[in-house]
């Protein structure tokens, strides 16, 4: 064989691996719920690596026992932020999972979770299983990685977001 040949047969190859893999990766893509149900987060492509943002909040209005977190009726803010510049931003649409690299078999490694509940900044991880049905998303402290909680997020699926009790992004507002 000619070393043309050999050449492009081994680039046909990898790039229908590298092709493959990017398949692989997107399986991950969608609109997810956590375990308490109240959201829906949609995890997204950002350049070469994988990113989450609240789409959907439900009931997403401080209640009147909540004075002190913000005004009654008023969207949730990200008031537990340690950057004083964004306690006003909303918790709706906000990006909070960056960075996340595909290293195969179903894994995302090395990006950031920020958890608006307190305010934290976290390390990461999350798995992608039952051909992107479910993803376990574990955030650890970034100094001692052993520590950390892990929650099992469910695809969207067929569940309504259509009651009124539902905040989305993607809805039209009325």
């Amino acid at each position: 064989m000619n070393q043309k040949l050999v050449l492009s047969v081994w680039t046909a190859i990898l790039f229908a691996g590298s092709s493959l893999l990017a398949q692989e990766a997107d399986v991950a893509l969608g609109r997810y719920l956590p375990p308490e149900k109240d959201s829906v987060i949609e995890i997204f492509k950002c350049g070469d690596k994988y990113c989450g943002k609240t789409v959907c909040i439900k009931d997403n209005a401080y209640p009147e026992k909540e004075k002190d977190k913000g005004v009654p009726g008023t969207p949730y803010l990200d008031h537990n932020n340690e950057d004083p510049k964004l306690r006003n931003r909303p918790n709706l649409g906000m990006v909070f999972i960056t960075g996340f690299d595909y290293v195969g078999e179903g894994v995302y490694k090395n990006g950031k979770i920020y958890n608006p509940r307190d305010g934290k900044t976290y390390c990461g991880k999350f798995t992608s299983l039952e051909g992107g049905n479910r993803l376990d998303l574990k955030g650890t402290l970034c100094s001692i990685t052993f520590i950390g909680k892990t929650n099992n997020w469910v695809k969207l699926g067929n569940m309504s977001v259509d009651d009124a009790r539902w905040d989305c992004t993607f809805k039209a507002k009325k």
